[in-house]
């Protein structure tokens, strides 16, 4: 995994727990073209794998498996 991927993420879930139900998130996983979006609630990053909580879903993964993530705060 590229080491800039793993920082991207890292600050996004910076992003999204300061910014609780105020964050889009826009996710693409490497083998899937189409892009994700959501407003997340809270994330995590443990041992290679992370986690977004948007209300009941939950959109978690390897960070080998994501090709590119973006946050967005709402009203900035």
């Amino acid at each position: 995994m590229h080491p800039n991927l793993h920082r991207a993420v890292a600050e996004a879930i910076d992003v999204v727990n300061a910014h609780s139900g105020q964050t889009t998130v826009h996710l693409r996983f490497a083998d899937d073209p189409a892009e994700l979006d959501f407003v997340a609630n809270a994330a995590a990053l443990r041992d290679g794998s992370f986690e977004f909580h948007a209300g009941f879903e939950t959109y978690s993964g390897s960070l080998e498996e994501l090709s590119d993530i973006r946050t967005e705060v709402i009203g900035h």
